[in-house]
């Protein structure tokens, strides 16, 4: 019943406002280009789980595998000027249960966009794929983000603790979640 539902998503692309939401499996190699130096830039790399350089055979096996998947979503967001803002993404997503978890980077050349980021996932989630609750994990040592966060109604749900070994030292991590007013 919930497969049919979930492959609707896959591979789909969203107009929400002024922006293009292009599926990661719809990407040209560009786009997979650009958005695999995105992530492996020092400022979007050091706040990551695993920091290490993602090789583009590594990023282009990722984005294969995401034409199956049917829990993981991720997103290029474009604005109407053609200029790439960032990325946006989904994961774990129970459609039964109706949550996923949440992540979002802005191209690191552009300030101020992360608003626009979060508003545009906000939307595809709670909108499009009608899903309940949203649930986010923070190194605690990201202070920033997690005022970001806070400020986009997130809240603190609990800390799993001594969760992410780097810099050979553990850190905690912070749980946040929103539910759908």
């Amino acid at each position: 019943m919930y497969k049919g539902y979930k492959m609707k998503f896959s591979q789909k692309n969203f107009e929400i406002n002024d922006l293009l939401l292009i599926n990661f499996v719809n990407l040209t190699d560009e786009e997979k280009d650009l958005v695999r130096n995105w992530r492996n830039h020092k400022e979007i790399r050091k706040w990551m789980y695993r920091n290490h350089i993602i090789s583009s055979e590594e990023h282009y096996s990722f984005i294969e595998k995401l034409k199956k998947d049917t829990e993981n979503f991720y997103w290029v967001v474009k604005n109407k000027n053609g200029e790439y803002l960032g990325v946006i993404y989904l994961n774990k997503v129970d459609f039964i249960n109706k949550h996923a978890y949440l992540g979002i980077y802005s191209n690191p050349q552009l300030k101020g966009v992360g608003n626009i980021l979060m508003e545009a996932l906000k939307k595809v989630a709670f909108y499009i794929m009608k899903l309940h609750t949203l649930k986010l994990e923070v190194l605690e040592t990201n202070k920033h983000a997690i005022e970001f966060y806070k400020k986009h109604g997130f809240k603190k749900e609990g800390i799993l603790k001594e969760f992410v070994y780097k810099d050979r030292k553990w850190i905690d991590v912070i749980v946040m979640g929103i539910t759908k007013k």
